[in-house]
């Protein structure tokens, strides 16, 4: 099923569904004029949702509440896929009574109120794990082009030393030889972009 933000029909189902939302349930004040502004957070907060079960989730809201819902409230129906969202208050509520009051489904809410939350904070460990690894891995990338330039240098020294010494033929120098690479790259037709990634792996500047 596509996501809302591909489906032109069911973006239109949500335009009649907030509008018919924002006429029959209570709203506590809110301007009637700013329906634009709440249309277009609705849109743009369950975009990557699929249309279906937004849709769906506006459907469950209305046979369940006469309050007007947040884009939250939506997301927690199709996370729940139409079970009633988890509290935090409820959550509190039943934490608070003795274990022995307690029944199966005060036992249920709280194993899944529980998983709920550290599925929540291991969705924001693994964005800060990803944002560190990639750091790490450009840090690498420069480190490895420096080195590969530093052992393209010391490789033109000894070749110098060499040849002072006679003990060494005169070659074409590092810079040459990939200057003649890619001269011979590019009248066989190579792309700017191999070429490039061609030099900077020899440790020559693009």
């Amino acid at each position: 099923m596509p996501a809302l933000s591909a489906s032109a029909e069911h973006r239109a189902k949500l335009d009649l569904l907030l509008l018919g939302c924002f006429t029959v349930q209570k709203i506590y004040g809110r301007d009637p004029g700013s329906i634009e502004a709440v249309n277009h957070i609705f849109h743009s907060t369950l975009a990557k949702h699929p249309a279906d079960r937004v849709i769906r989730a506006f459907d469950l809201w209305l046979e369940r509440s006469q309050e007007f819902p947040t884009p939250a409230d939506i997301i927690g129906i199709i996370k729940r896929k139409g079970r009633p969202p988890l509290s935090k208050e409820t959550y509190i509520a039943i934490s608070r009574k003795d274990a022995e009051l307690r029944d199966a489904s005060d036992w249920q809410f709280l194993r899944e109120y529980e998983a709920e939350q550290r599925q929540e904070v291991s969705g924001f460990d693994d964005d800060a794990k990803a944002a560190v690894t990639l750091q790490e891995n450009i840090t690498l990338r420069q480190q490895v082009k420096t080195l590969t330039a530093e052992t393209v240098r010391l490789a033109e020294l000894l070749h110098q030393t060499r040849v002072a010494k006679g003990s060494q033929p005169v070659e074409p120098s590092h810079a040459q030889k990939v200057a003649a690479t890619v001269a011979a790259m590019r009248a066989g037709g190579a792309s700017e972009d191999d070429i490039a990634a061609f030099e900077v792996s020899q440790g020559v500047a693009a």
